[in-house]
């Protein structure tokens, strides 16, 4: 599915910018560590088609097409969604060693290029890296965020066998910290002055009320 995918959005960026009334529509999430906000729109993808539209759903998609595009290996990019940024020394070292160096705001620049061509192409669900700071002027996105109270975030991970011997706590807060950084470089601003459209708790819906309030809400939008 990634490769068709990435090859059908190859074509989509060889065409003209999109107009306006083309555009979309598309869903960004943006998450609390803990929140499985990949399982939830692998769902909210399946129960659209009941509507009769293909959704698809996109998360490492964006760093490898992004790569692709600056012809450059995936882990070369992989520390701008680590919330690193390159120094100015980095740069020049990097530039001389390196015959594909690419600097940080050219790769900032065309990893916010892939993020807007997957929102305007349309039918798809950008699951976190900062999909909401680079899309929010274009029309017809629904822009969701998950949260949770940590206590359960910490035990909803603890019944993954990945966690099963790790310190469930201290990766919560270390990816927490990765991803609200990430929104707020991208955005300017900090997370709190970001307005989402909508924001539901984990730990009161259940993930198919979510998955339904979220298809209700298309529908009010006129968006399927």
């Amino acid at each position: 599915m990634p490769h068709k995918l990435l090859t059908y959005f190859d074509n989509r960026f060889e065409r003209p910018p999109l107009k306006k009334y083309e555009q979309g529509p598309f869903i960004t999430i943006s998450r609390q560590t803990g929140c499985n906000g990949t399982g939830i729109a692998k769902d909210i993808a399946k129960a659209l088609k009941a509507y009769g539209q293909k959704w698809s759903f996109i998360n490492k998609e964006v760093l490898e097409e992004s790569a692709r595009k600056l012809k450059i290996d995936p882990s070369k990019i992989k520390y701008v969604f680590e919330t690193k940024r390159k120094t100015h020394f980095d740069d020049v070292i990097s530039a001389l060693s390196s015959r594909y160096y690419k600097s940080d705001k050219v790769v900032r620049k065309t990893i916010t290029e892939v993020l807007r061509h997957y929102a305007q192409a349309g039918h798809v669900i950008l699951v976190g890296r900062a999909g909401i700071a680079t899309t929010a002027d274009i029309n017809r996105g629904l822009h969701i965020r998950f949260t949770a109270p940590y206590e359960w975030r910490v035990n909803n991970l603890k019944k993954r066998k990945a966690f099963e011997s790790r310190d469930v706590g201290a990766f919560i807060r270390e990816h927490d910290l990765k991803k609200r950084k990430l929104i707020e470089d991208f955005c300017g601003k900090d997370i709190s002055d970001i307005h989402f459209d909508l924001t539901l708790n984990c730990e009161t819906f259940t993930r198919q009320q979510i998955i339904e309030l979220v298809v209700e809400t298309l529908k009010m939008k006129k968006f399927i």
